[in-house]
């Protein structure tokens, strides 16, 4: 943790240094062609002798620049000045006039007779400004952000990405047709183009205004890239750059409960445990949760397309052939149907709910009083000396956990905590599907109504009408590595299926290198913050 809170942003300013720039040839045209020819002007966007050759790969690895001459705010500054103080931006507008006050050392709204405003007066104490704190973290972040880059903040080059990435395309028309950025850039030249070495020595408030939007210009820009790494288009991190993982899970992480009734006792939490909802793994292990639902309990309701299915009348409880449409079969016995079915499960209202299909329920579940277990088709099931009082409609939360009870538990999870500041960020467990917060420990009856055997217990059997897991429980001991605690931090979870993945996860949490780093010291230790301030707190010590 104290790793962590050490890096309040993992920022940085390209600072386009003359050395920096060995080499690299300035765009200063804004000419597509040359003259009435078809190729490039020799100092366009879109240059030959700057960019490279059409088709060579070089020319979607080299950049260039453009030089506007007159120092304008890094957009990742500009913003942060503005959100500290709407002022700033009205003073830099010229929309607002204001004084500098050295005793509290910042701007001071006032009137235009005694009073200056522009780009040019902001940028000329504004180092200089001693920036009020508050118990706001963004406010703080962002204090930090403009102290720390205060000498970089401001630039008179701005990066011309490859034209390999921004060619021309000539369509079936013999239109010519130009990326968005291309007029951006074009912009910032035309602007850049009015502004004179003399105006700067001699005279810069007469170029605030050319100056301001120049700086428009260059956040506009930002904008456009920014969208298209994170924002609406996330063209690269929503295609190449991307966290997210087929069937993962992403979710608070909350504090596991590790009381048990004896140590070692089966169905513990353990140390290379990490608890999940039920919900949670159903999504992050989707193949082998739809497998075991179409396979299980359901295929006796469902003998086949076109067949009648085997449902409970809902006065009777007896089992009554239905010949349903198409569209259920569909909904239950495809793995599409079922992976809908999984998303619906997301809602919490449906899931201690019993299934109805058409008017009838789905089937029935017997919970007898010595802790055991059985699916049914019919109440006619139930054989002398078992009470009816005990079977009950199946229900949704039910039906899923336990058709897959026997799976889930056995597959490897591995939780990942970002930003990644070490080995401890990721930590490979088997998981622990978790039902309701309260839930009990039923044993499965076979054909024969008798225990199938010690394999086929259900640990975390769901109490009715209980409040759900909805959250990653990594083990406590995991969190130093993790820099995690419990104030909204978050961490995915991905499941690998394979049997060579669950046996290598396997060997490894049997092997020494799971526990002993290379220094001869544990990796893991519940000796960390988040629990020692809960003893402290009981104890007092």
């Amino acid at each position: 943790m104290p790793q962590r809170s050490a890096i309040p942003f993992n920022l940085s300013l390209l600072e386009l240094t003359p050395a920096k720039l060995q080499g690299l040839k300035p765009v200063t045209s804004l000419a597509f062609f040359d003259g009435n020819s078809n190729n490039f002007a020799e100092d366009g966007l879109f240059s030959v002798s700057i960019f490279g050759k059409v088709g060579d790969e070089k020319r979607s690895q080299r950049f260039s620049f453009i030089d506007i001459r007159v120092p304008i705010f890094h957009p990742v500054i500009f913003r942060a000045l503005v959100s500290l103080k709407r002022l700033y931006g009205d003073i830099i507008s010229g929309a607002e006039y204001a004084v500098w006050n050295p005793e509290i050392r910042d701007f001071e709204r006032s009137d235009p007779v005694n009073g200056k405003t522009g780009f040019q007066f902001f940028v000329s104490n504004w180092k200089n400004i001693a920036f009020e704190k508050t118990k706001s973290d963004t406010r703080e972040q962002n204090i930090l952000l403009i102290e720390k880059f205060k000498e970089k903040g401001l630039t008179s080059r701005i990066v011309v990405m490859p034209a390999g990435m921004r060619d021309l395309e000539i369509g079936p028309d013999g239109r010519v047709r130009e990326d968005e950025i291309n007029t951006i850039y074009r912009e910032l030249i035309a602007k850049s183009n009015s502004v004179t070495d003399s105006a700067l020595r001699t005279n810069p408030e007469i170029i605030n205004t050319v100056r301001y939007s120049l700086q428009m210009t260059f956040n506009k820009l930002y904008d456009l890239l920014e969208s298209m790494v994170e924002g609406k288009r996330k063209l690269l991190m929503g295609k190449w750059a991307s966290r997210r993982v087929f069937d993962g899970t992403r979710n608070v992480i909350t504090a596991m409960d590790t009381s048990a009734a004896y140590l070692g006792a089966p169905g513990n939490v353990g140390f290379n445990n990490t608890v999940i909802g039920l919900y949670q793994m159903l999504k992050a292990a989707r193949p082998v949760a739809v497998y075991h639902i179409r396979n299980g309990f359901l295929q006796k309701v469902f003998p086949g397309a076109g067949m009648a299915a085997k449902l409970v009348n809902k006065k009777t409880l007896q089992a009554e052939p239905t010949q349903l449409k198409v569209d259920y079969f569909d909904r239950w016995m495809t793995s599409e149907g079922i992976e809908k079915i999984l998303t619906a499960f997301g809602e919490e209202d449906l899931r201690h709910k019993p299934i109805e299909i058409d008017g009838k329920y789905l089937g029935l579940i017997y919970r007898g009083p010595d802790m055991t277990f059985r699916f049914m088709n019919s109440i006619d099931e139930l054989p002398e000396g078992r009470d009816k009082k005990d079977v009950s409609p199946i229900t949704f939360c039910q039906l899923l956990y336990l058709s897959t009870y026997r799976e889930m538990d056995r597959l490897p999870l591995f939780v990942t905590r970002y930003p990644i500041t070490g080995i401890g960020s990721i930590v490979p467990s088997k998981a622990h599907v978790r039902t309701t917060v309260l839930s009990e420990r039923r044993k499965e009856l076979g054909p024969d109504w008798n225990p199938l055997g010690d394999d086929y217990v259900a640990y975390e059997f769901p109490v009715d009408g209980g409040a759900f897991i909805n959250s990653l429980v990594p083990h406590s001991s995991k969190l130093g590595l993790m820099g995690a605690d419990f104030d909204g931090d978050t961490s995915s979870g991905n499941v690998t299926y394979t049997d060579e993945s669950i046996q290598e996860v396997d060997e490894f949490l049997a092997s020494r290198r799971a526990y002993v780093g290379t220094d001869g010291r544990a990796l893991a230790s519940v000796a960390v913050s988040t629990v020692n301030l809960v003893l402290h707190n009981l104890t007092g010590d």
